[in-house]
C-alpha cells in the first residue's frame, strides 16, 4: 500500500478492512505479515521503521512458501484485492 510518499506491508484482509469490509483478520494473519516483512528487510528490498512494533511476533517460515521468479509461470497466482479497482470493474 503507498499512501502519503510511504509504503506498508498489509494482508489482504487489513485492506477489506480499511473499505469497511468485512475482515476476519486472525492473529496468525499478522505473524505471516510480520514475517514476510522481516524477510523482505533481510533480503535488502525494504527496511521496517519501527522494528519493535514487529518484535518476535512472526510466524514460522514454514507457514509461508516463496517461489522463486523462473517457478512462477508453474503457479496461479491469484490476487486476492486489487489496490483501486472499483468493484464494478472485473
Amino acid at each position: 500500500l503507498h499512501k502519503q510518499g510511504r509504503y506498508y506491508i498489509v494482508h489482504f484482509k487489513e485492506l477489506f478492512a480499511l473499505d469497511g469490509k468485512p475482515s476476519n483478520l486472525s492473529e496468525n494473519d499478522i505473524q505471516r505479515r510480520n514475517a514476510i516483512a522481516k524477510l523482505l528487510e533481510e533480503w535488502g528490498l525494504l527496511k521496517i521503521i519501527n522494528p519493535d512494533r514487529i518484535g518476535n511476533n512472526v510466524a514460522p517460515l514454514h507457514q509461508i512458501k516463496i517461489i522463486s521468479f523462473k517457478e512462477k509461470d508453474e503457479w496461479n497466482l491469484v490476487a486476492k484485492y486489487n489496490i483501486g479497482k472499483k468493484p464494478d470493474e472485473t
